[in-house]
């Protein structure tokens, strides 16, 4: 994945741009799920989150947004292509691949406005899954693409819109389940009983550091965007349970309420205690090439204290990937407090 062709389709997101077209498509293809294709034989059930209602026999062949993806995988579902961010610069897997494994799986791309439709319809797939962040979009799936997408197989949408972790994570595990998995065996309970734990932990540490402020920044070379905390479902999570955050003043609801766009000369009025910074493939790292040669940047107290920790507000929705983040972010508050 090149760093420029990342920054893109990072900077469609953050700015929503990447939007709304594919509603008029969706909504005019004329979808029909006939179910096409060997499945297991057993039956399904399933009611995605744009009303679509899904039945027939279960499909087995499943093609998925790699967030989605993830978060499946972890409960027992594996996919047989996936697309979107799986594979960062380096070759080394992207965390919202999470525990996918990327040799058994076809990429049908990498990076946004990527989606290899000749390799779709090759995997003969009975499903495509994919997250809701937009209106009715089917996340990475192109606007171009989207109606014969739609066309190529049934597909489930699963919104993420100003929804807590816990809730993604119960969207799911309910898909899995309908899709055949056991969500209760004893690698799965461990999990939750483990994600329990670190939960605790976190609103203890949150509890310990009620006085600090903290501000969720994304940066880019041109542009900051300040996120609205209960917009995405990380921090939305941590605002539930007691963090105190500093809010952007503007953020667009036209593009989802998800950010505020700010240049780097006035980031200083969002100056907070403790910085959760966006560390996604896209965005600007913290070394001399990044933020650190930014001026403004280098002012913030959280910066001069060293009060920064990283945040992905595309974790895959599983207790097996969002725990990590919860114990980083715990410990971390337990040093700053």
């Amino acid at each position: 994945m090149h760093l420029s062709q990342s920054r893109l389709s990072r900077r469609g997101f953050l700015a929503g741009t990447a939007a709304a077209g594919a509603l008029a498509a969706l909504s005019a293809c004329g979808y029909q799920d006939d179910s096409a294709g060997a499945g297991t034989g057993a039956d399904w059930a399933f009611t995605d989150d744009r009303g679509r209602k899904l039945s027939g026999e279960r499909p087995t062949r499943i093609v998925a947004q790699v967030t989605a993806a993830a978060a499946l995988w972890d409960f027992g579902v594996k996919s047989v292509g996936v697309f979107g961010p799986s594979k960062l610069a380096d070759g080394k897997p992207d965390p919202q691949a999470g525990g996918v494994d990327l040799n058994s799986v076809t990429s049908l791309g990498n990076v946004w406005n990527e989606f290899n439709f000749d390799k779709y319809v090759a995997l003969n797939p009975q499903l495509l899954i994919s997250v809701i962040y937009l209106k009715q979009q089917m996340w990475y799936v192109p606007d171009t693409l989207a109606d014969k997408v739609d066309k190529a197989a049934p597909s489930v949408g699963i919104g993420l819109q100003h929804i807590s972790m816990p809730e993604g994570i119960a969207k799911f595990e309910a898909l899995a389940k309908a899709l055949g998995a056991d969500v209760a065996t004893p690698s799965l309970q461990q999990a939750k009983a483990a994600y329990e734990a670190a939960d605790a932990k976190l609103g203890e540490a949150i509890k310990k550091a009620s006085g600090l402020k903290v501000v969720l920044l994304s940066a880019q070379k041109d542009t900051v965007y300040v996120a609205n905390p209960p917009a995405f479902a990380t921090s939305k999570h941590y605002q539930d349970k007691g963090m105190s955050f500093v809010l952007p003043e503007k953020v667009d609801e036209t593009q989802g309420g998800y950010y505020e766009q700010v240049s780097w000369e006035n980031i200083n009025k969002y100056s907070a205690d403790v910085i959760l910074y966006d560390d996604r493939g896209g965005s600007l790292s913290l070394g001399p090439d990044g933020l650190g040669s930014v001026p403004t940047w280098q002012q913030l107290p959280a910066v001069k204290q060293g009060k920064l920790v990283p945040w992905n507000n595309e974790t895959p929705f599983s207790y097996q990937r969002f725990t990590p983040q919860l114990t980083q972010l715990a410990d971390a508050l337990n040093r700053f407090a």
